[in-house]
């Protein structure tokens, strides 16, 4: 005879704990995330090597997404939060919402970048650009 609370216990205790080995911290999948963008542009560099005004403006680009990302960060989550952060743990931590945002964000990025290698997508596939070698 099975021992229903027990079981019920040791079922409950097996989903919850693969439901929390399937989650993903989003500040590391972020790390992640950032990780492929290097990568991303390590090939663009490398592809467009011989074209060097498009990598200066392609560094440019990259100091400018940077700077933006960091910007917007500052104005969803002003200092007062991060101080509320560092306070609490006693040190300065990224908080996952601002990684979700970041998440969002470096997703955004990593599609533009593909773009470089892949060609745009077909709404632009006619323009001259560098995204289609013309």
């Amino acid at each position: 005879m099975i021992n229903r609370p027990l079981f019920v216990a040791a079922f409950t205790c097996l989903l919850f704990f693969s439901c929390e080995t399937s989650y993903e911290n989003p500040c590391t999948h972020f790390d992640k995330l950032d990780s492929k963008m290097l990568t991303i542009t390590s090939q663009v560099n490398e592809k467009y090597s011989s074209d060097k005004a498009f990598l200066e403006d392609f560094k440019m680009e990259q100091v400018f997404w940077i700077q933006y990302r960091d910007r917007r960060l500052r104005a969803m989550y002003p200092r007062s939060w991060d101080n509320f952060y560092r306070k609490k743990f006693g040190r300065e931590e990224f908080n996952t919402c601002k990684c979700q945002e970041m998440v969002r964000m470096a997703k955004i990025r990593i599609a533009d970048l593909e773009m470089y290698i892949n060609g745009s997508d077909a709404e632009q596939a006619d323009c001259p650009s560098m995204l289609n070698n013309k």
